[in-house]
């Protein structure tokens, strides 16, 4: 099957950049080189700390446009898309929101943010605040109270949301 004709469109990562938080608050870091390709070009991203994962764009799925969110009763949580463009810039992209309480019962599934043109989807970052817990990307640290960040390293978009 020819790749270009696939959604993400030639753009996939070849190696996992190991994703973990960064040495400061509201940032990521890579701890090992990324090969990707973008539109059918090699790319390197080699590994980076404090890589800002702040959100400034429209308003997507009723959240403000920072790509902030509000724990509900029973928690929230979130995933938010990482990607980086032809110059290794790395830029986020937040999902819908899903009840913590209703996502452990089933009744919920996290999705997945869409491809982003000219961007590889390297992985993601997955955010569950507590009932009360304000999480504002780039502000918020991945560490603070009430606040759980775990990432997955991904070569491309995967084909179904997360269920637990």
């Amino acid at each position: 099957m020819d790749n270009l004709a696939l959604s993400q469109g030639g753009n996939l990562a070849f190696s996992s950049g190991a994703l973990a938080n960064g040495t400061t608050a509201g940032t990521v870091k890579t701890t090992a080189t990324i090969t990707y390709v973008i539109n059918g070009a090699f790319k390197s991203k080699g590994a980076t700390d404090n890589l800002s994962i702040a959100y400034v764009g429209p308003t997507v799925y009723g959240t403000p446009a920072d790509g902030s969110f509000t724990g509900q009763v029973g928690g929230s949580t979130r995933l938010y898309g990482l990607y980086l463009d032809s110059a290794g810039a790395l830029s986020m992209v937040p999902g819908p929101i899903c009840n913590s309480t209703d996502l452990a019962a089933g009744a919920c599934a996290l999705m997945f943010p869409a491809m982003q043109k000219d961007k590889c989807f390297i992985g993601y970052l997955r955010i569950a605040v507590t009932s009360g817990t304000t999480f504002i990307p780039g502000t918020t640290a991945l560490g603070a109270a009430g606040v759980t960040a775990t990432y997955d390293n991904c070569s491309s978009v995967p084909a179904e949301p997360l269920r637990s």
